[in-house]
């Protein structure tokens, strides 16, 4: 393969997840993941490594975005983090002595919930009234 497919593939690719992430929330790794390693070959550790890097651009954008729309629930949002933050972390330094195996494995089976979940036929549930929790936690 040429630089400048290598490259266009992944400008395309990039573009899509980009895309998809925003619109959906599930985060452009679905995509760049995927793109990279079946398709580019890439070792999977990088692959998510880079895919991290890029989906921080995109989540900022779209977070924005949905900022600006009124659309988010900011103290839901930054409780959130708190937890993501402390996962991701753990996340990473278990990658580092996990096989490239049980990585793969891991992200596959992911991705197949996300897919049954997404596709899945949902009751809408208008909740009016907050949980107790939520408002003990003020995330209403």
């Amino acid at each position: 393969m040429t630089v400048l497919t290598f490259t266009l593939i992944m400008l395309l690719g990039a573009f899509l997840a980009g895309f998809v992430g925003s619109l959906s929330g599930l985060g452009g790794g679905i995509i760049i993941i995927p793109l990279l390693t079946i398709i580019l070959g890439v070792d999977i550790h990088y692959a998510i490594g880079a895919a991290l890097v890029s989906v921080i651009a995109t989540s900022s954008g779209s977070a924005a975005a949905y900022v600006k729309e009124g659309i988010t629930n900011m103290r839901l949002g930054i409780f959130l983090e708190i937890a993501t933050t402390i996962g991701a972390v753990g996340g990473a330094l278990l990658s580092t002595i996990a096989p490239t195996s049980f990585i793969a494995v891991l992200f596959g089976l992911t991705l197949i919930f996300s897919a049954v979940n997404s596709l899945r036929k949902k009751e809408e549930h208008i909740v009016l009234e907050s949980s107790p929790l939520a408002k003990k936690l003020h995330l209403n």
